[in-house]
């Protein structure tokens, strides 16, 4: 397990080159992605598992996204496109992958969202293995320094993590009576490492 402040956010990037899978492309953010996060957010079956309220207001999700992007609070992830758009009807992302650094700096939290007619085809793993490698090379983590987590009963996001390479370690009560569980590869994933994360903003 790395020592506190090992990957520093402010000191780290993605490469924005784009990376292709067999059917997907990953690529920077763009403010033109600002409709496929209002997609996700203000539906129920997505938001589910996710620690905050489903969007009710399209034009004010829209302007934090905007703003969101403006102040580099996506920098470290991956928007996902298919790969070809005869794959699809239109170019509107599929959802994204998340690579970034946890706030005490020991870990390289990897996370995933998609739209929900996406869900059950694979793509969470196959645009989460690519992140991972591409990651990888501006972050330089070896595989023991990855971390997830996920609320107990998410049992799509759980079968994801175990193709990625991930391992369950512990659960943790975080907020309340919600349980999360923690995955890592061969370190202990500890519960203060997610307890910090939900103090910090996003």
């Amino acid at each position: 397990m790395a020592q506190d402040g090992t990957y520093e956010r402010e000191a780290l990037v993605l490469d924005p080159a784009p990376v292709e899978t067999e059917r997907l492309r990953l690529r920077p953010f763009e403010e033109g992605d600002a409709h496929a996060f209002w997609l996700m957010l203000s539906n129920p079956n997505v938001m589910r598992f996710i620690p905050r309220p489903t969007g009710t207001d399209e034009a004010e999700e829209k302007q934090a996204y905007l703003k969101g992007l403006r102040e580099g609070r996506f920098k470290f992830f991956y928007a996902v496109n298919w790969k070809t758009l005869e794959d699809s009807e239109d170019d509107t992302a599929l959802g994204w992958v998340l690579m970034r650094p946890t706030p005490d700096g020991r870990f390289v939290e990897v996370g995933y969202w998609f739209r929900e007619e996406y869900w059950g085809k694979g793509l969470a793993t196959e645009a989460g293995k690519a992140a991972i490698e591409a990651a990888r090379k501006t972050m330089k983590f070896p595989n023991e320094d990855l971390f997830a987590y996920v609320l107990r009963g998410n049992d799509a996001s759980r079968n994801v993590l175990k193709k990625l390479g991930l391992e369950h370690r512990q659960d943790a009560v975080i907020d309340g009576d919600e349980v999360w569980e923690l995955y890592g590869p061969d370190a202990e994933i500890y519960e203060e490492t997610v307890r910090f994360i939900h103090k910090q903003p996003s």
